[in-house]
């Protein structure tokens, strides 16, 4: 599944379902008990370490912006990783951006999120 796909529940390997259900909620709390101890994140050219630091700043997103979530596609661009298309808008600068989710499965484990425009 190397081309995009709309988006679909089914289509995604649990861990990264469960971890999409939590997000989009915004209950970054339980999204992140869905990544490996020792997980890296990369936001928008930040680098975040594990999942305290990783909650620590999606926690405080949260609290400073209100954000909807729209999922709109899936691909695959490897055996281990799986690509998620996302619309975000809200009241963050810029109102509204269009992201990359790419999610590297180790184990059945999230062990690496690289989130880009």
């Amino acid at each position: 599944m190397n081309d995009k796909t709309p988006f679909a529940w089914d289509r995604l390997p649990e861990v990264v379902a469960s971890y999409l259900r939590a997000h989009v909620a915004q209950d970054f709390a339980t999204a992140v008990t869905y990544l490996a101890e020792d997980v890296t994140v990369l936001d928008n050219g930040e680098v975040l370490q594990g999942r305290q630091e990783t909650f620590e700043l999606f926690d405080k997103s949260a609290q400073d912006y209100d954000v909807e979530t729209t999922l709109d596609s899936i691909s695959r661009p490897a055996h281990d990783r799986w690509e998620v298309g996302t619309h975000l808008s809200g009241n963050f600068p810029g109102g509204e951006v269009d992201l990359r989710m790419i999610f590297t499965l180790v184990d059945d484990v999230i062990q690496k999120l690289d989130i880009t425009v």
